[in-house]
């Protein structure tokens, strides 16, 4: 059921769709999330801005507001939120995308608390970098080009494939009425040094 996760009626009607169809709604993976222009803040169109807010924050506040009525008629549920890299780091460049990540953590932890006791789990993970259109491809402005040209090999090397993604979602799923309020990785340390590693010799495979 296709619709617009910043639009509060949208998103009702498309979780009234899936309860005439289904009848419950036991896991809601909050997983709808847009970028910026790569660019300073100086330089940045306040609307588009304010989007990614509305999208990546605002957008999965609807969709939990929507949802928790019916998991608590229903006894229980599980939430499953992903955050970024720039929950956690610096995002110059990309600041509405980082400061959205950085407020879905805080935002799922409280959520974790808030509804315990009516065995709603909510636990967010980082996908780590994935190869979708939000890093392939993107509107730059000068600065932003210079960043993305310095940053291009940390995408090459570390993005990994959708599937992988999603698979750690659904394995967060299986374990979810186990831990509420938790933040995850779904890509360890030693993974991420394979696929440097990987990257690196295939960089000097092409150069022979």
């Amino acid at each position: 059921i296709v619709c617009d996760v910043a639009n509060f009626a949208q998103v009702h009607e498309m979780v009234s769709g899936v309860i005439s169809q289904f009848g419950k709604i036991d896991i809601l993976v909050n997983n709808a999330g847009i970028s910026m222009t790569y660019g300073r803040v100086g330089e940045s169109d306040p609307s588009t801005w304010a989007n990614v807010i509305a999208v990546n924050l605002i957008g999965t506040f609807h969709c939990c507001h929507a949802v928790i009525p019916y998991m608590q008629k229903q006894g229980g549920g599980q939430i499953i939120n992903l955050k970024g890299y720039g929950a956690h780091f610096p995002s110059p460049y990309v600041t509405a995308y980082g400061a959205s990540k950085a407020a879905l953590v805080a935002f799922t932890k409280s959520l974790a608390r808030e509804y315990k006791r009516d065995h709603i789990h909510v636990n967010i993970f980082s996908p780590g970098i994935v190869k979708t259109d939000l890093i392939t491809h993107v509107d730059t402005t000068a600065d932003g080009k210079a960043h993305l040209h310095k940053i291009g090999w940390v995408i090459d090397a570390m993005a990994g494939p959708v599937e992988y993604a999603a698979s750690f979602a659904v394995k967060m799923a299986l374990m979810g009425k186990r831990v509420t309020g938790k933040s995850l990785y779904a890509v360890s340390a030693r993974r991420l040094l394979f696929r440097v590693l990987r990257y690196g010799i295939r960089r000097l495979w092409q150069k022979k």
